[in-house]
């Protein structure tokens, strides 16, 4: 049976981001992708599903819809090499074909071929999982081609973290920089370091979204709301910022005030303030401060639940990660200073001079 022609997902006016309207840009130049016209209908069923009824943010759905090119482009060039080899109609095949098992572990195998990362195939299978969930949801395929495709098991790696003399060494550093764009940056720093933010809530922050210089409404990933408490010296760099632009509504802008300035921007920040403090600027970034809050607030005594609602989890097993850098720490600090551990040490120097001794 041939998939079904997509039929209309809603009668409201095509949502700002679709397959149809976003590019790759490279060298300064836009690529158009050359898609499937079927396929293309039913990705931008699902980006407008995503954005509608989802509530997607549009880092999300630019994720899933650059997996989904990626997807899409495997398509196109296994289905023209076999349209070259099939004197039946090109379209038919092609549509048959994308929605098969088959299909599935090609593409998984050509993606184990690239070597590409057990994570990233891992969120590339998650995307297309949600993609043919929707399409046989929303009846414009018969049968869901990734029933039977499992996902890759791989280890969840542990944060980055730096330690809490390498931020006194960036804080301190900012000396060094004009006093606008010090009292800006360190601004920056003290709300990814002292409350944690996601660099994308970072950038994001409108002026009216500060409560009397104490608190901070974030919205999250999904738009889901929270607040943040700022600590004090977060408040006088506030009112001290706010005093040197008052103009834009935005409180990190862009050259242009009417937009907020980009992440890219602030990765370069944040590595030019760690490049002057002689940190290893391969070790620094946005989100290696929003670790560093959660490891060492965790250090000092916070309890785990608490942290979850300040970095914006929304399940307690996310925030638990950072509980097994602390459990490192302290198997370490055992190891080094505590007396058996060092009596274990001399033990097996005893026995490794021994056994020396009888070769």
């Amino acid at each position: 049976m041939q998939p079904k022609t997509p039929r209309k997902y809603s009668d409201a006016p095509a949502p700002a981001i679709t397959i149809s309207s976003v590019h790759l840009v490279a060298n300064g130049e836009e690529q158009a992708e050359p898609l499937c016209l079927w396929l293309r209908q039913c990705i931008d069923l699902f980006v407008e599903h995503l954005r509608s009824e989802r509530n997607a943010s549009a880092n999300t759905v630019q994720s899933y819809v650059l997996d989904l090119m990626g997807f899409s482009r495997f398509v196109d060039n296994i289905c023209d090499v076999r349209s070259k080899c099939d004197a039946t109609n090109y379209a038919m095949p092609r549509q048959c074909y994308v929605t098969s098992e088959k299909c599935m572990t090609d593409y998984l195998a050509l993606l184990s071929r690239l070597q590409i990362k057990p994570s990233s195939v891992k969120r590339k299978l998650s995307t297309l999982r949600q993609f043919f969930k929707f399409l046989h949801q929303e009846e414009i395929i018969v049968s869901n081609p990734m029933k039977f495709i499992h996902q890759p098991r791989c280890g969840r790696p542990l944060p980055k973290i730096i330690d809490e003399d390498t931020v006194k060494k960036m804080l301190h550093a900012l000396g060094k920089f004009p006093h606008e764009e010090r009292i800006r940056t360190e601004l920056m720093l003290c709300l990814l370091y002292g409350s944690g933010l996601r660099v994308s809530e970072l950038i994001a922050i409108r002026k009216n979204a500060i409560a009397n210089a104490r608190f901070i409404k974030i919205f999250g990933k999904g738009n889901k709301e929270r607040i943040v408490p700022m600590a004090s010296r977060l408040q006088s760099l506030l009112l001290e910022w706010n005093g040197l632009n008052p103009s834009s509504v935005w409180l990190f802008p862009s050259v242009d005030e009417r937009k907020h300035i980009t992440r890219q921007r602030v990765f370069q920040i944040v590595k030019q303030v760690a490049s002057h403090a002689n940190v290893d600027v391969s070790k620094i970034s946005p989100h290696v401060l929003r670790h560093a809050f959660a490891t060492h607030i965790l250090d000092n005594g916070a309890d785990l639940l608490s942290l979850m609602k300040m970095l914006g989890h929304s399940s307690i097993s996310t925030t638990e990660i950072y509980t097994h850098v602390t459990r490192k720490k302290l198997k370490n600090v055992v190891n080094e200073f505590h007396p058996l551990a060092q009596c274990s040490d001399a033990t097996t120097q005893n026995r490794n001079v021994s056994r020396e001794t009888q070769k």
